[in-house]
């Protein structure tokens, strides 16, 4: 996996100043408009964008930071997407109703009660913990199952994706760490940066900063793409091999 490679790509486009603005100009105003429910359109776009440039790494294409010209179809791309990711997630919901639960006998019991209900929370929050640390090391495999075909059952094959998973672990939880540490570093970089900017340069370093963390995960999981067998889908045999 080349870690270089993710960071440095984005400048050996020569229409990346565009490309970044345009995505800027996207998150801020999904970010202002967030309030009233439209700025997840934008969002969801960008995930859809984010998932064209996994196959355009995957596919090994010099210059994968795609255009923005397919608005409408990346925005089907982030809401199938978010389908996908909220159905993985749906075993941490399901455990925040005993969670609700435990809460509302701490705060209302006594004694007995008020320890079992401390139980209750202390197991949710276990449970959550653990679940969400194997959510995280799953992402990449449903992301790129769901890239091959952008179809929402390929992203849900759920066996295929964890044997996946286990095969390319070493890869997997490599390019997990990498993320976690670049969005971090781009985090503070950019808090810094718009503070230097007499504060309204937020408005431009913290948008920059979630695309290219964003840029930078995808391109990640394209290249595990290219050199892993992916996960198999029912329409795509588990021997293909990009």
């Amino acid at each position: 996996m080349d870690i270089a490679k993710a960071v440095t790509f984005i400048t050996g486009d020569e229409r990346y100043k565009e490309k970044l603005a345009t995505g800027v100009v996207l998150i801020l105003l999904s970010s202002l408009l967030a309030p009233v429910m439209i700025g997840f359109l934008g969002f969801l776009m960008l995930a859809g964008y984010s998932i064209r440039l996994l196959q355009n790494v995957r596919d090994g294409k010099p210059q994968p930071l795609p255009e923005w010209n397919q608005w409408s179809e990346d925005f089907v791309r982030g809401l199938k997407l978010l389908v996908v990711a909220l159905i993985w997630s749906l075993p941490i919901f399901v455990v925040v109703v005993p969670m609700g639960i435990g809460a509302a006998i701490v705060d209302n019991g006594r004694g007995a009660a008020e320890v079992f209900g401390g139980l209750i929370l202390l197991g949710g929050a276990a449970v959550t913990m653990i679940y969400g640390l194997l959510l995280t090391l799953l992402m990449p495999g449903f992301t790129i199952a769901f890239a091959r075909d952008e179809e929402i059952r390929s992203g849900l094959q759920v066996t295929e994706i964890w044997q996946w998973t286990r095969k390319n672990l070493a890869q997997v939880v490599l390019a997990t760490i990498m993320y976690v540490a670049a969005s971090f570093a781009l985090s503070i970089v950019g808090m810094i940066a718009g503070v230097l900017l007499c504060v309204v340069g937020l408005l431009v370093t913290i948008p920059l900063s979630t695309l290219v963390m964003m840029l930078f995960q995808h391109h990640l999981y394209g290249q595990l793409a290219r050199e892993t067998v992916q996960p198999a889908t029912s329409a795509t045999p588990a021997t293909v091999v990009y």
